[in-house]
């Protein structure tokens, strides 16, 4: 259930908000069916049925059996449209009360789920604007042998696009596929970034949010050309961060040439969406695993599922990390300073809040110590500050895990472990 690729500009998050719906793509289809109709009409009309009868290619042996067939394929359309939709409301209905309702917003956007409804909605129109062209009483010659054979392949071509786009939509309901899907999006890094030297910047100018909502994005690379004559500069928000009108987005160190342009560079959403990329995928992962743990679903090894794939995602990130005292910026854009998009700004707060999640379930939080040791040995031998960082987190989860525990094993396997993790990361 793979989503679109995260947005950077504002036109990004307009075209997002314009197709990734049930109804765009098939407006579309919807208007240009009589469209499609009208062009194998007037060919029919001009020569291509008589080329046809002439060839002995002819689907049907009268024009009142092309007209019923017409007929029965509207019928068919109209039925597979309506349990479309009718499965698509049960299966999503259960699953956002399973997963959550952000993983239907990743589903929406597939390219697939929309093109499945485009051409049913398509092939619908087709066949009724078909079957009332046809007289039952005509000569074959007068019947638009064409445009009917078009309507026969849509129908196949559509029973088959059925059949895939069902499939995928009962797969939208097994987890662990979503997890895997959620966690390979959110693994790799749209951004390299490098560390620079603190320093106190006085504002001499800034830009500010014009409405409240969510940061959706930022394409560094207009935000640079709007900034080029600002001096050094620091993007107060990051990604998925949530702002108020009229809070700092940029603040500059001389006057900030042209607001408009720099605005055009931060779409700013109202709502929480698969395209703000890696911090939404690794909250949303960590949705799932608090969700499975929580009493009305109790899917325990679903929440071990979603900690690997968290797991997953921060080995991806690693090589972003930035030590403290220093700010992150990108290597292409180095004069725009990134608070809040390095590791740290991307996993400590969802890393909390899966530390409140596990510390009633001693097997979770001994699954994520587990983790961290080999997210240490793995990808972290460069990175100190790193090791440092994991191993302070996955103390204050043994503290908080092992004074909800109820028997001692539990308590001495999360002593164990701990003890493990510091020795990994050579602080034991």
């Amino acid at each position: 259930m793979t989503g679109p690729k995260p947005i950077n500009d504002l036109f990004g998050w307009f075209v997002h908000r314009l197709t990734a719906n049930y109804w765009s793509l098939a407006l579309c289809a919807v208007i240009a069916a009589p469209l499609v109709f009208a062009v194998s009409l007037h060919a029919d009309r001009n020569g291509l049925t008589a080329w046809i009868l002439d060839r002995n290619l002819a689907p049907v042996a009268s024009a009142e059996t092309a007209r019923d067939a017409a007929a029965l394929i509207a019928g068919i359309d109209a039925a597979f449209l309506t349990l479309y939709f009718s499965i698509s409301l049960i299966v999503l209905t259960i699953a956002a009360g399973n997963l959550g309702v952000r993983l239907i917003d990743r589903w929406l956007a597939k390219r697939l789920v929309r093109v499945s409804i485009a051409g049913l909605c398509f092939t619908l129109i087709h066949a009724t604007l078909t079957m009332n062209a046809m007289d039952a009483d005509a000569d074959l010659i007068d019947t638009p042998l064409a445009t009917f054979a078009s309507t026969v392949f849509l129908l196949i071509v559509n029973t088959v696009m059925l059949a895939v786009a069902t499939h995928d939509l009962g797969r939208t309901m097994f987890v662990d596929r979503a997890i895997d899907a959620v966690a390979f999006d959110g693994r790799t890094s749209v951004i390299e970034l490098t560390p620079v030297l603190q320093t106190d910047m006085r504002s001499g100018d800034g830009v500010r949010a014009p409405r409240s909502g969510y940061v959706e994005g930022v394409e560094l690379k207009r935000l640079s050309e709007a900034l080029a004559d600002s001096g050094k500069s620091r993007l107060e928000v990051a990604p998925g961060q949530h702002v108020l009108k009229g809070q700092l987005l940029v603040s500059c160190e001389s006057n900030c040439g042209d607001p408009k342009a720099v605005l055009r560079a931060i779409p700013i959403g109202k709502f929480r969406s698969n395209t703000q990329g890696a911090v939404f995928q690794i909250r949303l992962l960590v949705e799932i695993a608090a969700r499975a743990l929580s009493p009305a679903v109790n899917d325990f090894y679903t929440a071990l599922a979603a900690v690997d794939a968290l797991t997953e995602v921060a080995s991806g990130h690693c090589g972003n990390w930035i030590d403290e005292g220093s700010v992150p910026v990108s290597v292409d854009y180095p004069t725009i300073a990134l608070p809040g998009q390095d590791f740290r700004g991307l996993f400590e707060d969802p890393l909390a809040a899966l530390r409140q999640a596990a510390a009633d379930y001693p097997s979770v939080s001994l699954r994520i110590l587990g983790n961290l040791r080999r997210l240490i040995r793995l990808h972290c031998s460069d990175a100190p500050g790193l090791v440092a960082f994991l191993t302070e987190y996955g103390a204050e989860l043994h503290q908080q895990a092992r004074a909800r525990c109820e028997i001692d094993k539990d308590r001495n396997a999360l002593d164990l472990s701990l003890a493990q993790l510091r020795a990994e990361a050579g602080t034991g």
